[in-house]
């Protein structure tokens, strides 16, 4: 027996394949940008969502971490670099051992440019200033804060391209005029990003570039 239903988790849409057969324990996976579930005939769509609410963010979080690297390849702002003869990955001058050494010696760059594409974005859609900070995120690309006044995004952007960057910059700013995702919402974010639902898949099955 097999049948699908949305999941609704950190703001982001995820379609769950859920496959019931004879096992006694589920078996939770996330891949392609999809959960995938495997449960005894008893597990209720209700005990799928409440396990998934319990171990979305450790999935989210494996499956960020894999799509960092690919058959020995490391991507940077869209673009791929292979390993050279002595296993590191080469990019602006510098050699990284992987895409964690990557991502902590370059996370000034990749402030400065989320920033830059910030205050970009404020201009002509008319925002406030808001704080910037990039930070290591589990399970999302970015985050808005009333309270502090602050736009957080993650460290993992810098592999994705500049229009995918862009994507979660527009996003986030959206949130001034409608806290929420409604549709008046996404009015905002399309007027802006047009192709937002594309570069949005392209950040849940980690292509990382347009």
């Amino acid at each position: 027996m097999q049948y699908n239903f949305i999941y609704e988790h950190n703001s982001t849409s995820y379609e769950v394949v859920v496959t019931k057969k004879r096992m006694k324990n589920g078996h939770f996976r996330f891949r392609d940008g999809k959960f995938y579930v495997s449960c005894p005939y008893l597990f209720s769509k209700e005990r799928i969502v409440e396990c998934l609410d319990k171990f979305a963010d450790k999935l989210l979080k494996t499956n960020i971490d894999n799509k960092m690297e690919k058959e020995d390849s490391l991507y940077v702002l869209g673009d791929k670099y292979n390993k050279d003869i002595d296993g590191m990955y080469i990019y602006n001058g510098y050699k990284f051992k992987d895409a964690k050494d990557l991502e902590i010696r370059c996370k000034k760059s990749i402030q400065q440019l989320i920033e830059t594409r910030v205050r970009y974005y404020e201009k002509i859609m008319n925002v406030p200033s808001y704080k910037v900070r990039v930070q290591k995120m589990t399970s999302r690309y970015g985050s808005n804060s009333k309270r502090t006044n602050s736009l957080n995004f993650s460290l993992s952007l810098i592999h994705y391209s500049l229009p995918i960057i862009d994507s979660v910059v527009v996003h986030e700013l959206a949130h001034y005029y409608y806290f929420d995702h409604s549709q008046n919402f996404y009015n905002v974010v399309y007027k802006y990003c047009p192709k937002y639902d594309y570069y949005r898949k392209c950040l849940i099955k980690g292509k990382f570039h347009d």
